[in-house]
């Protein structure tokens, strides 16, 4: 379903991924997949290789013609009468970095051009260049709390991974403090998980099963919050505020 999110990998020390996503945002979608991506150890390594040498910033001209090249794709084959098929749209099928279906497989899709991608020295001696993947940085998308529902965060210099949902205000030691102006909300912190901690996890149920505790833990201390600001609240008003009179 139509859950909008975004993954982001944050690497020697700034912002090196910031995928805008569509559907399925929930832990239970996008969350799992970022999980199941990192339980296993090469892929963080390969990861790392494919952000060190594969991916580059289109300029604004570049992206033009990347959408006139999806479109003539597009259009070709409605030309040919071919059926609607979501995932056979051009920005999909020749630029699957830069589309709003891709989510997670971002991480896929980087990881695998390390491997994949040409090698430094052709045949004969001959230069050849990498594999090169066009990304985007959405991270403005972070500061809009009426669509960006979750947000997941890889921490390749802490090695962590967070989530977040929902929003809050921003303050000292947020991972978002630096997005936008200081008046923009950000997402709200809900749990992270060390590197070390997700291998030791047997499955994605009980990855999900942790996520569900810290949800219900910020619940529950919200709610707290609430009664406290209740309680001040009547502690200062004044006894005609409060209903009495003098008899």
């Amino acid at each position: 379903m139509g859950t909008r999110h975004l993954i982001c990998i944050f690497w020697k020390g700034k912002w090196v991924i910031a995928q805008y996503g569509q559907f399925d945002g929930y832990p239970e979608g996008q969350g799992a997949k970022v999980f199941q991506f990192l339980s296993f150890a090469g892929n963080i390594d390969n990861l790392k290789a494919g952000l060190n040498d594969h991916i580059y910033e289109p300029t604004k001209e570049e992206i033009e013609a990347i959408w006139d090249e999806c479109e003539a794709w597009d259009a070709n084959r409605e030309a040919q009468g071919l059926r609607y098929e979501r995932n056979m749209f051009g920005i999909n099928q020749l630029y699957p970095s830069l589309a709003r279906d891709t989510s997670a497989g971002i991480l896929g899709i980087i990881a695998r051009a390390s491997q994949t991608g040409e090698d430094n020295k052709a045949e004969g001696g001959a230069e050849r260049r990498p594999k090169k993947i066009p990304v985007q940085l959405d991270l403005q998308f972070a500061n809009d709390m009426v669509f960006c529902e979750w947000v997941y965060v890889i921490d390749l210099d802490k090695e962590v991974f967070e989530v977040y949902g929902g929003g809050e205000n921003k303050h000292d030691g947020h991972r978002f403090k630096d997005v936008g102006d200081g008046q923009q909300p950000v997402p709200a912190f809900l749990c992270s998980f060390a590197f070390s901690e997700i291998y030791l996890i047997s499955s994605v149920e009980e990855f999900l099963g942790k996520i569900k505790k810290a949800i219900d833990e910020k619940d529950r201390a919200s709610e707290s919050e609430k009664v406290m600001d209740e309680e001040s609240r009547l502690h200062i008003m004044s006894p005609r505020e409060l209903g009495w009179t003098r008899s």
